[in-house]
């Protein structure tokens, strides 16, 4: 009996299960997020990437290909249903999970046509389990950096990223640890972003009463008065425009490095 149950259980895992993409979030009748019945068309026109050519694929009963051009003129063609919105195919039907990952209504086939519409995806549990993981890892590696970075480079960063840093420690660090989990990469990644140290020192030279960033454009300071060092476009955030400014003109780095000494200077 175990060993029956080995086999059942082993040819399970070698199914293929594909699933509906759009799914109802208030179904009329309870429990039925998707329709009773999808039918899906079984022949169509793809692109193919082996040959870098259009080619028509069905799905044919009896037929090893599901390329058009290899089978006979005449094929009997098979249904392609989904119940309750899934069809599970055992491996032993190999055409039909063939026609299925090449189909342009694929969601996850690279080569589809993008004017065909996402009707169905295929679940692959290990491979959603081996994207959740590393989803996991990188959250847990951006949270690991809120604890272990001096907290003044934390509250520098936090302010980069529009944290409000006129609180207490743990207020600033609950925060940063919120938006680390939300988008673990782009946070690890803008610390080592040589933009977000340039935005630091600007900022620096505003609390400083050095530097102004205004609608108008960016400023030196001293006391009562201005000078302007250069416009900022309507519309776009100042220190980050301002930022980029002094990576990517050669005034620009000359203003940064008069700009850094100074903050250094008052700073300390």
């Amino acid at each position: 009996m175990a060993a029956k149950e080995n086999t059942l259980l082993g040819g399970m895992q070698k199914a293929h299960h594909f699933k509906l993409v759009k799914r109802n979030a208030k179904p009329a009748l309870a429990g039925r997020y998707y329709p009773s019945i999808k039918r899906l068309p079984s022949e169509e026109e793809i692109f193919d990437p082996e040959t870098g050519k259009t080619r028509a694929i069905r799905y044919a009963i009896g037929e090893p290909s599901i390329f058009k051009d290899q089978q006979p003129a005449e094929v009997v063609l098979g249904d392609i249903i989904f119940q309750n919105g899934s069809i599970i195919v055992p491996h032993t039907s190999p055409s039909l999970i063939d026609f299925l990952q090449h189909s342009n209504h694929n969601a996850e086939n690279p080569h589809r046509k993008p004017e065909k519409q996402r009707i169905f995806m295929e679940l692959n549990p290990e491979r959603d389990a081996e994207k959740e993981l590393e989803k996991e890892e990188s959250v847990a590696r951006a949270k690991a950096l809120v604890f272990s970075l001096d907290f003044e480079d934390l509250k520098g960063y936090a302010r980069v990223l529009g944290v409000n840093v006129k609180r207490s420690v743990a207020e600033i660090k609950h925060d940063m640890l919120t938006i680390a989990a939300k988008d673990p990469v782009r946070f690890i990644a803008g610390l080592d972003d040589p933009l977000t140290k340039r935005q630091q020192v600007i900022m620096d030279g505003s609390s400083c009463g050095i530097l102004e960033i205004s609608g108008r454009g960016a400023f030196w300071k001293h006391g009562d008065d201005k000078k302007m060092i250069v416009p900022i476009p309507v519309g776009r955030d100042g220190v980050v425009w301002f930022a980029e400014w002094t990576m990517t003109e050669k005034e620009g780095e000359s203003v940064y490095k008069e700009l850094e000494k100074k903050v250094q200077k008052l700073m300390g």
